[in-house]
C-alpha cells in the first residue's frame, strides 16, 4: 500500500468494500464508526464496517508499559487478505490506513464480493521477550452484495512470567537460576539469570505446558535441579517467588506461585541428593 497508492486506490474504488476506522473510548485500543448514510450498493459488491479491539488482561507489576498498546493506536498494522491468496490487499498501520481513507472522495474502501480474513498485530512476533509483547487479532469475514461491520479482538499472543528470588537465597546458595521451556521456544529455552528484574513474555498456546527447572548450588558446591511443570495461555500471568528453607538440617526452597486470582499451595522442595 505505501507504493503505487493512486493505482492501488483505483483499484480498491473498483470494488465494494467500505472500511471506516476510529479511535475507541473506554473498550480498549480500537473502536468502529460508522458513516451516516450508507452509499448505494452496486451489484456484486458490498462492503464493512471495521472495528478493532485490544487488552491486556495482566495485573501482576510490568517492566513493558501495557498501556502504550492502548495509546499507540496508530501504530497497529492492518491487513486484509482475499481466501486464497497470500498476498494482502491492505498491509500498512491504522495510520496509513486513515490517511488512504482520507484521500477517498467519500472517505471509504470497498472490495468485491468474496471472503476476506482481516488481521491486526503490534510488537513483534518473538518466542520470548523482556522488552515487549505481541498482541495479535483475527477475523474471517465475507461481502455479499451487503455492508456489515466486522470486529477482531487484538489481544497478547504471550504469557507473563516473573520469577522473584528472596534476598536471603545469597545466603544458602552460590548460583541459582530458572530455564524456562517452551513450543515456541524448542528446541532453546530461556533462563531467567538470578539478578533479573524485569518480567518476560513468553510465547505460548492455548492451556500450554511450560517446564521451569530451578538450578541451585550450594555455598558447599552442591548442584541440583528442581523440575516443574505450568499450565500458561496467552494474556495469563504467573508470579513465581523462590526462598530458601531449613528442614530438618537439610536445605530446599520454598516455591510460591501468584496468579492473582488463584490461590496456590506453597510447594517446599529439598532435593533427594542433598538429604
Amino acid at each position: 500500500m505505501k507504493e503505487n497508492i493512486n493505482s492501488l486506490n483505483n483499484y480498491m474504488k473498483r470494488f465494494g468494500y467500505l472500511i471506516t476506522v476510529c479511535a475507541m473510548a473506554g473498550l480498549g485500543f480500537f473502536s468502529s464508526c460508522t458513516s451516516e448514510s450508507d452509499p448505494a450498493i452496486e451489484p456484486g459488491e458490498g462492503g464493512i464496517t471495521l472495528a478493532l479491539t485490544a487488552e491486556t488482561n495482566f495485573q501482576s507489576t510490568k517492566a513493558v508499559n501495557e498501556a502504550d498498546y492502548g495509546k499507540n493506536v496508530d501504530n497497529y498494522t492492518v491487513q486484509i487478505y482475499k481466501d486464497g491468496s497470500s498476498t494482502p490487499i491492505v498491509n500498512e498501520t491504522l495510520a496509513e490506513f486513515k490517511a488512504e481513507v482520507e484521500k477517498d472522495e467519500k472517505k471509504r474502501y470497498r472490495l468485491s464480493n468474496g471472503a476476506y480474513t482481516l488481521k491486526a498485530f503490534y510488537g513483534e512476533d518473538k518466542a520470548v521477550s523482556t522488552t515487549s509483547m505481541y498482541v495479535y487479532g483475527e477475523q474471517a469475514f465475507s461481502v455479499n452484495n451487503d455492508f456489515n461491520s466486522v470486529e477482531v479482538a487484538c489481544k497478547p499472543a504471550c504469557a507473563r512470567v516473573k520469577v522473584v528470588f528472596d534476598s536471603s537465597m545469597a545466603t544458602y546458595f552460590s548460583d541459582y537460576f530458572v530455564v524456562f521451556e517452551t513450543n515456541a521456544l524448542s528446541p532453546a529455552s530461556f533462563t531467567w539469570k538470578k539478578d533479573q528484574t524485569d518480567p518476560a513474555y513468553l510465547k505460548v498456546g492455548d492451556k500450554e505446558s511450560v517446564k521451569a527447572t530451578i538450578n541451585l548450588t550450594t555455598t558447599a558446591g552442591k548442584s541440583s535441579t528442581v523440575a516443574k511443570t505450568y499450565e500458561l495461555s496467552p494474556a495469563t500471568a504467573k508470579l513465581i517467588k523462590v526462598k530458601p528453607v531449613v528442614k530438618s538440617g537439610n536445605i530446599g526452597i520454598e516455591i510460591d506461585i501468584d496468579e492473582s486470582t488463584n490461590d496456590i499451595p506453597v510447594d517446599i522442595v529439598i532435593p533427594s541428593d542433598w538429604k
